[in-house]
């Protein structure tokens, strides 16, 4: 404290000899000193009749001490200032300078540390008599904060020179005013857009030409104090027209868009040197693209769909496609097939081509009809992925009937199409129907199924126009059944098939045991979003379809043949009323998720990853969902083990999980800014803030995560050295 008034006293010395040298240009207010702040006014010469002087109010801030801005953030509050002035004289409003982002704990606020000046402007009226002096008194208060906050206020008084033409500046503060001036937020060149969802603002602002290697910090300061969450993270991507800016919206969620107004501040960097400016912002309602993922992070190990084009992700759909012939779901259906066409033999190769050709049709017409739906609502706003129908629990119970119903034929419960069972006949019946229903039939079950690959090929999809987001899903069906599909074409093949015979009716009832594992886990993944009502449910409703499926062919013929069928169709009839109970998700409110073996995972919120982040913290996002086979072998084999526990607890990696199993607007919008369409989902952000985020691949190991690991501790740790 000593050595402040010391240092006082000379800058009071030095101001004094300042206003001696300036003679009467010189004004400038006896400070007012507490031990938090020192404050004074000062004016930047003298004033001419029927022009404007600046006058400002001068604070000096303690170490670790700060006003605010005039949006103060998430608290505090504005410094005022109250003007008595002569006859005709008028003060303006105060030139904001750009303020800083402060965070204090988990909050934000806007504001000034250091020494900071607010320029007025004072209109000298026409009248003023040249040789006179001008007594300008304000009131200003302004709250200081630091741990707490303490308000504060000064009167300041000073005597204005008027002068004739030119004015007279004063040498010791006229520099400062011409400094504030240049460093002003100026008003932007470029024309704005505001957009968005209930949740997250899409400011737009058409910069073309930005230098995204010269580019530091980026950070938009709103107006109105209840636009934006200030605590949350500001994502800006940039591309070769200008830059996006998606901020989670504040108290205002929920409301239509509106126009905003605010100061855009972009850092740049000029040699070894990085230049602040600032730029007043006024962006009117229009149409903002979520923007690309190609500049939201980097990739280790996979692609995001900003970085490939039209070929690469259609052949990257056709790949996913192939992959989901192995689901366990889906491998039964195919395999019953297949067998279909080696019974047939060589002697019926223009029946099985058509075959064939009818699967394929079966498939990329349930894809397109996928595809059409998902494009419609979203084009309606929607904001919803791959995988959107599984978000609704009755979508869940009916797969997971149709597994069973699948099951019960495999193994022989009960059959349709005159004796044969529901797979044979559908491989071996000599109706194109048949062969079509099954590849829809395949797409239905496949549904819950996400292969390597699929993810960016879709979120590719979904970003370009309709005719090519569908013509990228129908991609994906002709890989799927392009297997089946070569079979058929070239039916030689099928002699490197096992040869047919009664090993097939064993194999094929065990065949139905993946799809009674399939139903056992769609009840796991109804359990996550209805509950134990949705279990109960499904569990009744595979009984009553169990005994339907006995019923049906209990009786060979006759009455009791209606009989039994009539019940039967009856018990499937009362399964399917049961699809309206598990309606209701269970409330999710805990802070954390759950513990994954040796990870205990935060809920996912995109503003606790920029407030970690500014704490010095690391964050690892993993987005998943309870109907993703991937993310949960991912979770089991690769994210819940005790080195990636240990490793993630030495590196200072807070991870955060997101759960898409019932759908979420947020989580949605996030993967639209990686370029993704849906789960699994892995980032990895460095603590530094302007670190870029790593985007892992979909498939995961323990050396994948363990190296990406220790990859962002080492450069986190270089960076700390240098």
């Amino acid at each position: 404290m000593i050595l402040r008034s010391i240092r006082r006293g000379i800058a009071a010395l030095a101001c004094l000899a300042a206003v001696g040298a300036a003679g009467a240009q010189a004004a400038e207010s006896p400070p007012s000193i507490t031990d938090l702040t020192e404050a004074r006014l000062i004016t930047e010469g003298t004033a001419v009749p029927g022009g404007t002087v600046w006058a400002a109010l001068l604070l000096d801030h303690a170490p670790k001490w700060h006003s605010y801005w005039r949006n103060p953030g998430d608290s505090g509050l504005p410094t005022t200032i109250e003007w008595t002035l002569p006859q005709g004289w008028s003060a303006g409003e105060i030139v904001w300078p750009a303020p800083h982002r402060i965070p204090t704990g988990p909050f934000v606020n806007y504001g000034f540390d250091g020494e900071v000046l607010l320029p007025v402007p004072l209109r000298v009226p026409a009248d003023a008599v040249p040789g006179s002096t001008a007594r300008v008194e304000a009131s200003a208060q302004w709250l200081v904060c630091a741990d707490i906050c303490i308000p504060e206020e000064a009167k300041l008084a000073l005597d204005v020179t008027v002068s004739g033409p030119p004015a007279a500046t004063d040498g010791a503060w006229a520099g400062r005013f011409v400094e504030a001036r240049q460093h002003a937020p100026k008003p932007s060149p470029w024309s704005a857009v505001v957009d968005g969802s209930a949740d997250t603002l899409l400011l737009r602002i058409d910069a073309a030409g930005l230098d995204r290697d010269r580019l530091g910090d980026i950070a938009f300061f709103p107006y109105d104090p209840d636009a934006v969450e200030h605590a949350g993270e500001q994502r800006v991507s940039i591309d070769a027209d200008g830059l996006t800016l998606s901020i989670p919206r504040g108290i205002d969620k929920g409301k239509p868009i509106a126009p905003i107004d605010g100061v855009l501040v972009v850092e740049e960097r000029l040699g070894s040197n990085t230049v602040r400016q600032a730029f007043l912002v006024e962006a009117s309602v229009g149409t903002v693209a979520p923007p690309p993922a190609s500049v939201a992070g980097a990739v280790i190990g996979g692609l995001t769909s900003g970085s490939i084009g039209l070929a690469q992700a259609g052949l990257l759909a056709l790949a996913g496609g192939l992959l989901l012939n192995l689901m366990p779901c889906v491998f039964p259906v195919l395999f019953i097939k297949a067998l279909g066409v080696a019974r047939l033999g060589a002697g019926h190769r223009r029946e099985v081509r058509l075959h064939g050709l009818a699967y394929t049709a079966g498939v990329l017409a349930t894809f397109g009809l996928l595809a059409g739906g998902l494009v419609a609502l979203q084009q309606s706003g929607a904001v919803i992925g791959w995988g959107f129908q599984l978000q609704h629990p009755a979508v869940i119970l009916l797969l997971a009937y149709l597994m069973v119903v699948i099951g019960l034929n495999l193994a022989g419960v009960f059959s349709v199409a005159g004796g044969a069972n529901l797979g044979a006949g559908l491989a071996a019946r000599q109706g194109h129907a048949g062969a079509f229903f099954t590849g829809a039939l395949a797409v239905i079950v496949a549904t819950p199924c996400t292969a390597p690959f699929m993810s960016v090929a879709l979120g590719f999809a979904v970003t370009q126009p309709p005719p090519v987001a569908i013509g990228i899903f129908l991609a994906l069906g002709l890989g799927m059944a392009l297997p089946f599909l070569l079979l058929s074409l070239f039916p030689g093949v099928a002699r490197f098939l096992p040869k047919p015979g009664a090993w097939m009716e064993a194999f094929k009832q065990f065949l139905a045991f993946p799809m009674f594992a399939t139903a056992a886990w769609l009840v796991w993944v109804l359990a996550q979003q209805a509950g134990p009502t949705g279990v109960i449910a499904a569990l009744g409703g595979m009984i009553l379809i169990a005994f339907g499926a006995w019923l049906w062919n209990l009786a060979p013929r006759g009455a009791g043949r209606i009989v039994s069928r009539a019940v039967g169709v009856v018990a499937f009839v009362l399964a399917l009323l049961l699809v309206r109970f598990p309606a209701e998700a269970p409330a999710q409110a805990d802070a954390v998720i759950r513990s994954d073996g040796a990870v205990a995972w935060e809920r996912f919120d995109p503003a606790r990853i920029g407030s970690l982040r500014a704490d010095g913290k690391a964050v690892l996002v993993n987005l998943t969902a309870a109907w993703c086979i991937t993310c949960q072998v991912n979770e089991r084999l690769a994210l819940s083990s005790a080195a990636v526990g240990a490793a993630l607890a030495d590196g200072g990696i807070v991870p955060l999980k997101g759960d898409w199993t019932n759908g979420d607007p947020v989580i949605t919008r996030y993967l639209a800014e990686f370029g993704r369409n849906g789960v699994p989902l892995y980032v990895l952000y460095p603590a530094d803030r302007g670190g870029t985020p790593m985007v892992l691949p979909q498939l995961l190991t323990e050396a994948i995560v363990l190296d990406a690991i220790v990859g962002l501790t080492a450069t986190t740790d270089g960076d700390a050295r240098t």
